[in-house]
């Protein structure tokens, strides 16, 4: 059963993937790496080198995400846009589990654990990162609003049971 067909869902899915243009068009696609696992390297990195802590945070967190939207997908097996929809703006194709958008999930985590305890320039930049992923989700075609906000959802919860853990881990060892 597609859950996903509900009038605002596919309202809001057309108007963010039916305003489109080559600009755009181009700008997206190519943002579209940054939603991937490639992005997770330059950011180890830096917690790494500069942020012991967030580390230790951002990796249990990514692995309650991942299981989290795993699970989902497997779970609800919802159907692509393009799958269910007439005339969608399909910048490339993806073929399996729609709900939830994995993409959006782990760049909430990133700007979760990024921005945490951070200055408000540094929040901006990572929040301005995560939304346009979100919105990118759509644009490109590969997911309705219901997935792409859920997601999100999910890379919030995730960061904040990951931090507990990680603390209450901490406070145990101490």
């Amino acid at each position: 059963m597609v859950f996903e067909l509900f009038k605002e869902n596919i309202e809001l899915f057309n108007l963010i993937n039916h305003h489109h243009d080559k600009f755009f068009d181009r700008f997206f696609y190519t943002y579209a790496s940054f939603g991937s696992g490639w992005v997770l390297l330059p950011f180890l990195a830096y917690i790494y080198t500069f942020r012991r802590y967030k580390l230790k945070v951002y990796l249990v967190a990514l692995i309650i995400e991942t299981i989290l939207v795993t699970a989902l997908k497997n779970i609800f097996d919802q159907p692509r846009p393009a799958s269910v929809l007439k005339h969608v703006h399909l910048l490339y194709k993806l073929y399996w589990g729609s709900f939830p958008s994995g993409d959006t999930a782990m760049a909430f985590v990133i700007a979760m654990v990024g921005s945490y305890n951070e200055k408000p320039l540094v929040k901006a930049f990572f929040f301005s990162y995560a939304f346009l992923i979100m919105y990118e989700r759509s644009y490109v075609g590969v997911h309705f609003p219901l997935d792409t906000i859920t997601g999100a959802l999910i890379g919030v919860f995730s960061f904040y049971v990951a931090k507990a853990l990680v603390d209450s881990s901490f406070k145990s060892s101490i």
